[in-house]
């Protein structure tokens, strides 16, 4: 049969989701341009999708080629957090999540970080290796090492200045082939999206911890950023307590925007033709949260899931937050012992995440109760306890 969860019913369509009462199918998918990683390209790809008119100018009277600029401006953030920031590549889809889908580490040694970067923009998708030299907290290198736009590169320099800091960007394009026209494009237009790229870093600067919960999880989940009704809804709730993280990625999961996601993609087929080892894992998974196998429909429907590239964890976490549950983990033996050890060490109530995350680490093979035990009393708050 399907799970049926709780209802939030203070939700609407209007910046925020909407959810049903009954999970039963889901499926998860794991310019402003790339500045940093594509940006010979990318740039210039915002500039004409920012320009409607701009392409029928390049094609009628073409500007002077341009192969090097340089701009520089004030940035109201401390140099070491927006060094660190730009300079921390995985981030990047959070920070451009409509331009930059994907970055993958090929290899960091030293100072020196090789990685595959794909971006998307005005329905062109690519992938480029790029290389990046940072030498902290002064300067960051990009140089894109394969494609038509091998070679371009972008030197970033961090200065003091006052309690912010001054950037000095210096790019230089080398295009070929079939981009090569858009060495032309005004330089005025590429110092523009020079700095609507670092405005979205700065931007990024300003969120705080529970805002950047909420959109990694929108990106996660609902593949894009969250509106900002729904940012400042749920990390409302997140930095209230009123909800956790594992709660509003549930909400998530089971909205109808990711319904309306699973219906166009999933391909559901009969429990016979589930791999071994997919039913091997529904079952396991129903045996440690809900201490009983799976029966025929959670295995149909999570057993797609899983073979639909829904990660073991998302299922995990919907297991837990369904009705069932939450029940059982009232007297769920494994949490009951997390709950007790922490009631005696700390004198107070754990919280569900406590619980959940020690419950899974447990579940895993990764530690036991008597080292849950001996972490605990290895904390700042136990050891100023017991002072």
């Amino acid at each position: 049969m399907c799970l049926s969860f709780f209802k939030f019913n203070q939700y609407n369509e209007i910046g925020y989701i909407r959810k049903k009462s009954i999970f039963c199918m889901i499926k998860s998918d794991k310019l402003i341009f790339v500045f940093y990683i594509v940006l010979g390209v990318s740039f210039l790809i915002f500039i004409l999708d920012s320009s409607p008119d701009l392409s029928g100018e390049i094609l009628s009277v073409l500007p002077q080629k341009v192969t090097d600029f340089e701009t520089s401006s004030i940035i109201d953030v401390d140099r070491k957090t927006i060094f660190n920031l730009m300079s921390n590549i995985e981030i990047y889809p959070n920070i451009l999540p409509r331009n930059i889908s994907h970055v993958n580490i090929l290899s960091q040694i030293s100072n020196e970080i090789i990685a595959e970067e794909e971006f998307q923009e005005v329905g062109i998708k690519t992938k480029l290796i790029v290389k990046h030299t940072i030498k902290p907290y002064d300067e960051h290198i990009i140089e894109i090492l394969d494609g038509d736009a091998k070679g371009t590169t972008i030197k970033q320099f961090f200065e003091d200045y006052e309690h912010k800091t001054k950037l000095i960007t210096k790019v230089h394009l080398n295009f070929d082939g079939v981009i090569s026209v858009f060495s032309y494009i005004p330089e005025s237009n590429m110092i523009h999206a020079v700095n609507t790229v670092t405005s979205k870093f700065v931007e990024y600067t300003q969120r705080n911890v529970f805002e950047k919960t909420v959109d990694s999880l929108y990106l996660e989940i609902l593949k894009r950023p969250a509106d900002v009704d729904g940012l400042l809804h749920f990390s409302s709730l997140l930095e209230n307590g009123e909800m956790s993280e594992d709660e509003i990625r549930f909400e998530l999961l089971n909205s109808t925007e990711r319904e309306s996601m699973n219906n166009e993609t999933i391909d559901f087929k009969p429990v016979s033709e589930l791999t071994d080892q997919t039913k091997d894992v529904i079952n396991d998974l129903y045996q440690k949260i809900l201490l009983r196998e799976a029966d025929p429909d959670g295995m149909y429907h999570f057993g797609n899931m899983l073979e639909n590239d829904v990660s073991s964890d998302e299922i995990r976490n919907i297991l837990l937050l369904s009705d069932e549950g939450k029940d059982t983990s009232i007297f769920h033996p494994i949490r009951i012992e997390i709950k007790v050890d922490i009631q005696e060490l700390f004198d107070r109530t754990a919280t569900y995440d406590e619980i959940s995350y020690y419950h899974k680490l447990i579940d895993d093979g990764t530690i036991t109760l008597s080292d849950v035990t001996n972490e605990l009393k290895q904390t700042d708050e136990y050891i100023n306890r017991t002072k």
